[in-house]
């Protein structure tokens, strides 16, 4: 009986709103870094405006085409954090029938498509806990391991299991999601059908998530290795 509000309030909404199950979510990303093993200059975190495209039966989370970023000359950021910028908006094409993901990469000035499936992970939903974002009440969902610390917020008034990245698999859109790394919030959501099928990417070598850690880990350590050569990370070359 204690399920039966949860149960009770995702099948209002969801009944609803029903019709809303195609749109365009636009989020604020931002990416928090571990200063302790990185140089005194570097930047704490680093924002990246996305784009969430969906359906009933795919979505599309990439970079915002509609933001124009300027190259400012007096940015002094480190080359290596510049670098990590510009690969941080990567894209995820979900097929949510078949809980796949694929993943377009852009690493060491090559583009790779890696085929993944949709983060399996056993949300615990807290009915008593909601919030509203861009005017959608949503519920929390939270998950926790050895490894990982994440909050979720979804709204059953958009019933789509996805969201940004990989995540999905709750009985809603996500609009928000933070761990200790990460935190994505939605900024604009709007609800008119798409004029176009979502597409997957195309552009990039195909590899399986192993064959890519493989490769990353490797091109790491190689940088890592290259970086202790140079002494302080202030002395790193800039552009």
């Amino acid at each position: 009986m204690k399920f039966f509000p949860l149960f009770l309030l995702v099948f209002s909404c969801s009944a609803l709103f029903a019709q809303t199950t195609e749109g365009t979510v636009k989020y604020k990303q931002t990416a928090y870094f571990d200063n302790e093993n990185l140089p005194a200059d570097a930047p704490k975190s680093m924002e990246i405006a996305m784009r969430l495209k969906f359906s009933k039966t795919s979505s599309l989370y990439e970079k915002d085409p509609d933001v124009v970023e300027v190259e400012n000359p007096e940015d002094n950021t480190p080359r290596m954090f510049r670098r990590m910028r510009n690969q941080g908006a990567r894209t995820y094409y979900k097929n949510l029938s078949e809980g796949k993901v694929l993943e377009q990469i852009s690493f060491f000035g090559k583009d790779f498509l890696v085929t993944d499936t949709v983060s399996n992970i056993k949300w615990k939903v807290s009915a008593g806990e909601q919030k509203i974002i861009q005017g959608y009440t949503c519920m929390k969902a939270t998950y926790k391991d050895s490894l990982t610390n994440l909050v979720a917020f979804f709204t059953p008034q958009i019933p789509v299991s996805t969201g940004p990245e990989k995540y999905g698999k709750l009985p809603g859109l996500i609009l928000e999601i933070q761990s200790a790394k990460m935190h994505i919030i939605a900024t604009e959501i709007n609800k008119t059908a798409l004029e176009a099928p979502i597409a997957a990417p195309s552009k990039g070598d195909k590899m399986t998530q192993e064959a890519f850690k493989k490769l990353r880990d490797e091109k790491m350590k190689e940088q890592r290795e290259m970086w202790g050569g140079q002494g302080s990370g202030r002395r790193m070359n800039r552009q």
